[in-house]
C-alpha cells in the first residue's frame, strides 16, 4: 500500500503541474486536494494541511462550492487527528454550514460526525451523542449503510467511555453486522474484540470509567477510506493523463 501512496503522490504532483500549465483552475484544485488525503493518510499532517488550504483558496476563487465544503471538512479532519480541537470544530461547523447550503446531506452528516469526535475527545459527551444521532439519522435516510455501520461504532465507543457497556455493546454489534454484510473483515475483528473486552465488564456489573482503542485504532475508522480514494484516483490518472 506504500507504494501505492507514492504512485497515487506522483500522479497528482503530475497532473497539478498540467493543470497549472494549461489554466486549468478545478483541475488543479482537485489535484492540490487530492495531495493532501494521500498526506494524511500518510500522517504527514503539515503537509496535509498545507495542500487542503490551497485547495481551499483555489475553490473559493473559482465559486466552486462543494470542493470548499470538503476542503474545510479535510482541514478539521486534520486539526482533529492533531488534537487540535478548536480549529477542528471551527472547520466542522464552517463545513456544516457549508454543505447545508448547498444541499449536500452526506457532507452535512460527516460535519455533524466530526463535531462529534470533537466533543467525545473533550469528553462533552452529551454534546458528542446528539451529533452522533443526527449524523446517524442523515446516513439512514440517505441509505448510506457504511457511514451508518461507522457512526454506530462511534456510538458505541461514546457509550463505553461511559461504562454504558450493554448499550455500547449493542450498537458494535449492529455496525459489526452490516460490516460483515459489506465484506469488510478487519472492521468486523474490531468490532468482535471490542465485544471481547467489554463482555467480562457486563457480566461483573462493572461501570467504573473505561477506554478501549488507543487514539490510533479509533482515527483509523476515520482515514478509512483515503487510501482507497487515493488508489482508485491514480489509476484513473494513469488511464487518462500519462497513458
Amino acid at each position: 500500500m506504500r507504494k501505492e501512496y507514492s504512485k497515487a503522490e506522483e500522479s497528482y504532483i503530475q497532473s497539478r503541474d498540467l493543470y497549472s500549465r494549461i489554466g486549468n483552475q478545478l483541475g488543479l484544485a482537485q489535484s492540490v486536494k487530492a495531495l493532501g488525503d494521500v498526506y494524511r493518510t500518510r500522517r504527514e499532517y503539515s503537509k496535509a494541511e498545507e495542500s487542503y488550504i490551497q485547495s481551499h483558496d483555489l475553490y473559493s476563487k473559482i465559486g466552486n462550492r462543494l470542493g470548499l465544503a470538503q476542503s474545510v471538512k479535510a482541514l478539521g479532519d486534520v486539526y482533529w487527528m492533531r488534537n487540535e480541537y478548536s480549529k477542528a470544530e471551527e472547520s466542522y461547523i464552517q463545513s456544516h454550514d457549508l454543505f447545508s447550503r448547498i444541499g449536500d446531506q452526506l457532507g452535512f452528516a460527516h460535519s455533524l460526525e466530526g463535531l462529534g469526535r470533537v466533543h467525545s475527545s473533550r469528553q462533552e459527551y452529551a454534546k458528542a451523542g446528539e451529533s452522533y444521532l443526527d449524523a446517524r439519522r442523515i446516513y439512514h435516510r440517505i441509505g448510506d449503510r457504511y457511514s451508518f455501520a461507522d457512526i454506530s461504532w462511534q456510538l458505541g465507543l461514546l457509550h463505553g467511555d461511559q461504562a454504558q457497556y450493554e448499550e455500547a455493546e449493542r450498537l458494535v454489534r449492529e455496525a459489526s453486522t452490516i460490516y460483515g454484510e459489506l465484506g469488510l473483515k478487519k472492521r468486523v475483528a474490531d468490532c468482535d474484540t471490542f465485544i471481547a473486552e467489554i463482555r467480562p465488564l457486563i457480566e461483573r456489573g462493572q461501570h467504573r470509567g473505561w477506554k478501549y482503542f488507543s487514539p490510533f485504532l479509533r482515527q483509523a475508522h476515520i482515514v478509512i477510506l483515503v487510501p482507497v480514494i487515493a488508489v482508485v484516483l491514480h489509476r484513473i490518472l494513469a488511464h487518462t493523463i500519462f497513458r
